[in-house]
């Protein structure tokens, strides 16, 4: 029994060391992106039609087009991960200097549900936003320039995966777009 107790306590140390293994792997892989898919949301480095919607409140919105560089995340009011992810929207737009705008193909009524959830970002309620992006499901995050040409685009259900979104478009803004094409 002492040589059977020895050996568990030795197994004990080596799955201890194995899991701090894990762990010192797992951070050095760092961060993943956001899932981009390209048979998925609008096309990279193509500038959708420009939008002209009414947030929430009943202000105008541009959605696309020209102008500021915007972070464009649909969800929807029943989604959690949504829930999850847009509290962050204002802050990891805010580092990537876009314009946070949160986009739904629900109601007003329901888009207003949304707002308590005290984000800092419009809310728009726009079906025709939905469809013309092409949005697969919720959340999906689209990254524009200030020109309104999409520089990162996919499902983003944390906060790093936002992040790299928002990196992925600062990184490729650098770049001509003839270099990463449609990666």
């Amino acid at each position: 029994y002492v040589v059977l107790w020895f050996l568990v306590i030795g197994l004990c140390l080596i799955v201890v060391g194995l899991a701090r293994q894990v762990g010192t792997l797992h951070l050095r892989l760092g961060p993943r992106g956001a899932l981009e898919l390209d048979d998925e949301g609008p096309p990279l480095g193509e500038a959708p039609v420009p939008i002209d919607a009414f947030d929430t409140s009943g202000a105008p919105v541009n959605i696309g087009g020209p102008g500021e560089a915007q972070l464009l995340l649909f969800v929807s009011p029943t989604c959690r991960s949504c829930a999850e992810v847009l509290p962050s929207l204002s802050v990891v737009a805010r580092t990537g200097t876009m314009t946070p705008i949160v986009i739904t193909d629900a109601d007003v009524a329901e888009a207003r549900t949304i707002e308590t959830t005290r984000i800092n970002a419009r809310v728009v309620s726009s079906p025709e936003a939905v469809r013309l992006y092409e949005i697969p499901g919720t959340p999906y995050a689209v990254a524009l320039d200030r020109t309104g040409v999409v520089r990162a685009k996919g499902t983003a259900n944390n906060l790093e995966q936002m992040e790299g979104l928002v990196d992925t478009a600062r990184r490729r803004l650098s770049e001509p777009l003839h270099e990463h094409g449609a990666t």
